[in-house]
């Protein structure tokens, strides 16, 4: 006869055996497990201990571990900001990989994480990703993540702003030293959603501004932005990011770099902030205006300023990096070639200087270049505008307002994904028009700020021929990628949701064809 008291004892027992296990890992790994940088036949594995440790990592093909790839020691320093890192090298393209820490000797081990492999370059096999970025701790649980990590994606991209190091956050105040980033990085990995992506696929990383300090130029720094505050905060981005070093002499912490993944897919990620020239704010004749080609929105911007902002000798890339651009997309074979962009191409009309807006020459120099030499299958992906938007050419905007010169049937897509949780562009917008009609003290004036909150939406939508625009969701873009075209998803939650009754729902679903057109 069964004793039920024995079974349910039993059953406790288990129970609190696997919670103080899962504390423990919690524990011995606040970061839980990133993998990243992960190629057709090598993976960066990183973890993070709480003190001083040696830890073995081990890599193998079935979860059980039984007969484990590759296992190495590693120790990790406080000097070192206590990270364990590993490139992992000699694996198998297209194949699926767990992996773990333990401490030594005996020791709990960490969280398993799981990556594949791309598949080799030859090889047309569909896959699918997830892409976003720009998250602020105050909007922690990033809710809209664990949605991300349940899509199975073979990897994701985690496009700038990981870390706003200027706001205070969760009692985080504005990073200016070492320890400062270190503690930024620390909240947001420790963030429950991270790490279940993070555990689920690997990531490949960029940066933007809040990597250091907002709107920052980098080739030309501001006056109050010291350098050994951008080192500082360039050195905390690689500490606790699973990024691989690109050994450029001269060029320490380069982050633009290229991957691909089978015959159908080449990804190149932009850094456009280390290399770029001062901002059009800051060399003059700025005023307040629009960029809006019909003057329906606000006055023009002056003469003078726009002369800067198509100023040919500045630069949002840097020139080896441009050429870099230039040559790779040219020369890729693959069927697709994703433009990993920090900032966007499309036109917003109002506050250019941060933005492609603002090097409208450098703009123009891309985009006539790939014209000319007749590359096809780009796709852009952009991050930073807390905004999700669907322009299906690029070139739209440049055509009507600068009357610039392009090849007929020539278009470039540009999609624009996120923020996985800071303030949105809606809100943002509302807001100010809200403080700018004092409608806190008038209920009619609250009205009228939300209406020129929609006519604003409507004129940039207008002005680039968007086919999509959604300012108020936090958001992921859920991309799926065939030999027979590319199916992209914005998907999202409300702004307000929490754990407990956040939905995703479907934004805006885009279908490219074989050509990355839209059908």
């Amino acid at each position: 006869m069964v004793r039920w008291d024995n079974v349910i004892g039993l059953a406790v027992l288990v129970a609190l055996w696997f919670a103080q296990s899962v504390q423990a890992q919690t524990n011995a790994f606040p970061s839980g497990v990133v993998s990243g940088d992960v190629t057709d036949q090598a993976a960066i594995l990183w973890c993070r201990t709480a003190e001083p440790q040696t830890v073995r990592l081990e890599v193998a093909t079935e979860e059980s571990f039984a007969a484990p790839q590759f296992s190495t020691f590693l120790t990790t320093s406080a000097d070192q900001n206590l990270v364990a890192r590993q490139d992992v090298t000699g694996l198998s393209p297209g194949t699926g990989y767990f992996f773990r820490f333990a401490i030594q000797p005996g020791g709990p081990a960490s969280p398993t994480g799981r990556f594949r492999t791309a598949p080799a370059a030859a090889t047309a096999q569909p896959f699918r990703f997830v892409f976003s970025g720009d998250s602020d701790a105050r909007a922690q649980p990033f809710v809209v993540m664990g949605f991300a990590a349940n899509e199975q994606p073979d990897f994701w991209v985690w496009l700038g702003d990981i870390i706003y190091a200027d706001v205070p956050a969760r009692g985080l105040g504005v990073a200016k030293e070492l320890e400062d980033y270190r503690a930024k990085y620390r909240q947001n990995l420790g963030d429950p959603y991270i790490q279940a992506i993070s555990r689920a696929a690997p990531v490949w990383t960029g940066w933007d501004d809040h990597e250091v300090i907002n709107d920052y130029d980098g080739g030309d720094p501001e006056p109050y932005v010291a350098a050994g505050q951008i080192e500082t905060g360039y050195r905390a981005f690689f500490e606790n990011l699973p990024i691989r070093a690109q050994n450029v002499e001269g060029d320490r912490y380069r982050v633009y770099r290229s991957f691909r993944y089978g015959a159908l897919a080449e990804f190149f990620i932009l850094d456009e902030r280390q290399y770029r020239s001062a901002d059009a704010g800051r060399l003059g004749a700025f005023g307040f205006g629009s960029l809006d080609p019909y003057g329906y929105f606000l006055p023009s911007y002056s003469p003078d300023f726009i002369r800067i902002l198509r100023d040919p000798s500045r630069t949002l890339l840097g020139h080896e990096q441009l050429e870099w651009l230039k040559h790779g997309l040219a020369t890729s074979t693959a069927q697709y070639k994703f433009i990993i962009n920090p900032l966007p191409m499309t036109s917003l009309l109002i506050f250019p200087e941060d933005r492609w807006d603002g090097y409208d020459a450098e703009r123009y120099d891309l985009l006539r270049g790939l014209d000319l030499l007749g590359v096809s299958g780009v796709i852009v992906l952009t991050t930073d505008s807390h905004a999700n938007t669907f322009n299906p050419d690029v070139t739209y905007y440049l055509r009507t307002a600068l009357k610039a010169t392009f090849s007929n049937g020539f278009a470039i897509p540009e999609f624009v994904a996120g923020p996985i949780g800071t303030a949105t562009a809606g809100s943002v917008l509302r807001e100010a028009a809200r403080n700018l009609l004092g409608a806190d003290q008038n209920p009619l004036a609250g009205l009228v700020a939300g209406l020129l909150g929609d006519f604003a939406e409507w004129r940039v939508s207008l002005a680039n021929g968007l086919k999509f625009l959604d300012s108020n969701k936090y958001a992921y873009l859920l991309v799926d990628v065939t030999s027979d075209g590319v199916t992209l998803t914005h998907r999202g939650v409300e702004t307000g949701a929490t754990e407990s009754n956040a939905i995703i729902r479907d934004l805006y679903i885009t279908r490219l064809n074989a050509a990355g057109r839209a059908r």
